[in-house]
């Protein structure tokens, strides 16, 4: 598959024989949705290669870097969701939509650190024409150049929450109509990259924001693999538009233990009540066809 950048921001798929299928690496942890992830590429995309960073390599890492502040925040945000009951739901969610799916063991590799050598050499010698990156650790250079086309399913809605926890900060503040999940293109800056599309779930009364957040993350993956299976065919560009210089970005350390202990007494104490949204199913925007294309150049 030949597939090439014009006009800045515009991808081009040209099969370069019959029936040419797009190569699609996928970089990821090791949670239930990274399970959903690989599993729904396998199924209907051309899955070549998986790289897999494991939570608890990250959490080395922060460790042996002496990241002290960020260990200890990190390790506290893994037990806070194992104690209280938010792992778990996430394996009940995912599991439904993962039975009976094994993982490509043939493709699978797993690494300490994502930006490792031996992480690199295997996406050259898989050659993906597109990465489909989620819950890694930040990409450097040289891994960004190996993947191809490298897309991040982000959990938040971008531009306005970048980094960790952002369907937290926004139910937090009750910022309902940015809660949701982005598509976007790997770039330098964290979450910074030029936009494919976000996506956004219904949103109930009695959700908090784990059930949003999965919600919203399975969205992504779905229209991930609905763009991708569309564009490979050759008969759409694919379209970015770049990120406006806007929004915060927060961290681990940003989701302090008492935020989480005035989300859940407010909801105890009758203090929010949490709208009742529809899910938008918009049209791909980011997908034109290239006939329309032509049409706009005239």
């Amino acid at each position: 598959m030949n597939l090439a950048r014009e006009n800045a921001n515009e991808w081009h798929a040209t099969p370069s024989s019959p029936g040419e299928r797009l190569r699609v690496a996928v970089l990821c942890s090791d949670d239930p949705h990274h399970e959903y992830l690989v599993s729904r590429i396998a199924r209907e995309l051309n899955l070549v290669g998986v790289v897999v960073e494991p939570g608890a390599a990250q959490q080395r890492r922060l460790w042996a870097r002496r990241a002290w502040l960020d260990a200890v925040a990190r390790a506290y945000q893994v037990r806070r969701q194992r104690y209280t009951g938010r792992s778990a739901y996430r394996r009940r969610y995912f599991a439904p939509l993962t039975a009976g799916e094994v993982w490509p063991a043939d493709r699978v590799r797993y690494v300490d650190w994502v930006n490792s050598a031996q992480a690199r050499a295997y996406l050259e010698d898989v050659r993906p024409d597109v990465t489909v990156v989620c819950g890694t650790t930040y990409l450097r250079s040289a891994t960004i150049a190996a993947g191809g086309l490298m897309i991040n399913i982000h959990g938040g809605f971008l531009p306005h929450y970048k980094g960790n926890h952002c369907v937290f900060f926004a139910f937090l503040r009750k910022d309902y109509q940015r809660i949701g999940a982005s598509l976007h293109l790997v770039a330098g800056k964290l979450d910074g990259g030029e936009l494919l599309e976000v996506v956004r779930p219904e949103i109930r009364p009695q959700d908090n924001d784990q059930h949003l957040y999965d919600r919203s993350v399975q969205l992504a993956i779905d229209r991930l693999v609905e763009i991708l299976t569309v564009f490979e065919m050759g008969d759409s560009v694919l379209r970015t538009v770049p990120q406006e210089d806007t929004g915060e970005t927060f961290r681990h350390r940003s989701r302090k233990p008492h935020l989480d202990l005035w989300v859940w007494l407010r909801r105890r104490l009758g203090l929010a009540k949490v709208p009742h949204l529809p899910r938008e199913q918009s049209p791909i925007s980011c997908l034109v066809p290239r006939a329309a294309r032509h049409d706009e150049a005239r």
